[in-house]
């Protein structure tokens, strides 16, 4: 044990402080993070990992999952979450029958059956004089191009239907709407379609919104082909700038285009999101009160969800092993780490861009001072100057003496001396 009379007073009170200080910050840190996690926007370190700058630039994003959200916008990607985390809901919240079906109209649509068909239909006693069941016969082709009826009329039901797979566009409707000025007709075509834009489900809205069709949705500010292969352009353009640049003009320039970069993405990226976010909340409204104490759906495991975890735990264990001072050097060095790896994912190094913020740093800044601080309490026993490492010390020191005892006694016995005797020689 390091002899605390080697430093003064004022030292050892002041290397405890400091330990008891940041041990306490990581900690405040950590539970912090801990509380967002059931609230609705949990703490996530994806924004500062693709914020990332310096040398190891592309390792931090790359640790953030999708950095430039192009998965937002490719539909496979989306509907395939989607999918899963629908899956995954339906398991966790263990919906009875009703909830079920009104979770699959959330899925698929609210749409009815007609002869094996899924359709939206409206009231029409009959058609209109001029109007035959023909002219009503509007077809589409699939990708596979076989041909599709859109919109029909069921004499028998009385209804005028509409196919729910294929869907009637904004064009159609209007066609269907020039066949009659029949009030009643006119009531059919309208009531057919706005049945089919509030039932539809979400995953055909993410086609409109992301495939290319656009009347699909009867919004076209949804649907941004053009500005999506902008956005890409403009990201190639911003990564080969930001690999040249060294000049603080350079780097100026380039912090207005991701500016410019990040308002293209968020006009891109928003109206999904949403869809998305409006999507989970009718589904939680589904809900019971029991049901929504199970907590929140667990999220798959990824890279970013791996990076979250193991900062949170980290925050937290760390802190209250410096704060108790239990394995004090142990801890101090693990946080030394931890924090290094932040200074490495935003390093104020030369020739690398300014990071945002009121701090102003040059090569050393808080995270690498604090990572200084923990280093040096890790090279000295602050933990048995005041902490558990003291008690653990004097337990074990206690627990090697009995040890050696025992193993002398063993000693004296197996030679065939009485204890006394030994003790007397």
């Amino acid at each position: 044990m390091t002899d605390i009379r080697r430093f003064s007073l004022a030292a050892v009170i002041l290397l405890v402080v400091l330990r008891l200080a940041i041990g306490w910050q990581l900690l405040y840190e950590g539970l912090w993070k801990i509380n967002t996690l059931k609230s609705p926007r949990p703490w996530t370190s994806g924004g500062y990992l693709k914020n990332s700058v310096g040398p190891l630039r592309d390792t931090f994003r790359k640790m953030a999952g999708d950095p430039d959200e192009l998965g937002w916008l490719d539909y496979d990607v989306v509907a395939a979450r989607w999918q899963s985390w629908a899956e995954r809901f339906q398991k966790h919240y263990g919906l009875d029958e009703k909830q079920a079906e009104s979770f699959r109209r959330l899925m698929e649509g609210s749409w009815g059956q007609v002869n094996g068909k899924h359709v939206y239909a409206a009231e029409l006693l009959t058609l209109p004089e001029g109007v035959s069941a023909e002219s009503l016969l509007i077809k589409h082709r699939d990708p596979q191009k076989k041909l599709h009826d859109i919109v029909w009329y069921d004499a028998g039901r009385k209804r005028l239907l509409v196919n729910a797979v294929q869907q009637l566009t904004p064009r159609d409707k209007a066609k269907l709407l020039s066949l009659s000025d029949d009030p009643k007709f006119q009531k059919a075509v309208n009531d057919v379609d706005t049945r089919q834009r509030r039932g539809m489900g979400y995953p055909m809205k993410l086609a409109g919104a992301l495939k290319g069709n656009p009347e699909l949705l009867g919004n076209e500010a949804w649907q941004r082909l053009g500005k999506l292969k902008q956005y890409k352009q403009e990201l190639a353009e911003y990564e080969a700038s930001y690999a040249k640049a060294t000049t603080p003009f350079e780097w100026g320039h380039l912090k207005y285009t991701w500016g410019k970069i990040q308002d293209l993405r968020s006009e891109l990226t928003g109206p999904i999101k949403g869809m998305e976010k409006e999507l989970m909340d009718k589904a939680a409204a589904l809900l019971t009160i029991e049901q929504q104490a199970r907590g929140p759906v667990s999220e798959p495991w990824t890279a970013l969800k791996f990076a979250d975890t193991m900062t949170i735990l980290g925050l937290t264990a760390l802190g209250i092993m410096l704060v108790l001072g239990l394995f004090t050097r142990f801890a101090a060095a693990g946080a030394a780490f931890m924090l290094f790896n932040f200074y490495l994912a935003m390093p104020p190094l030369p020739g690398v861009a300014e990071l945002p913020g009121p701090e102003h740093s040059f090569i050393v800044n808080k995270n690498l001072i604090e990572v200084f601080a923990l280093l040096a309490i890790a090279a000295l026993p602050t933990g048995l100057w005041f902490g558990l490492d003291r008690i653990l010390s004097v337990f074990l020191g206690n627990w090697r003496a009995d040890g050696k005892t025992g193993s002398s006694m063993k000693s004296t016995v197996a030679t065939g001396d009485e204890p006394e005797a030994a003790a007397a020689t």
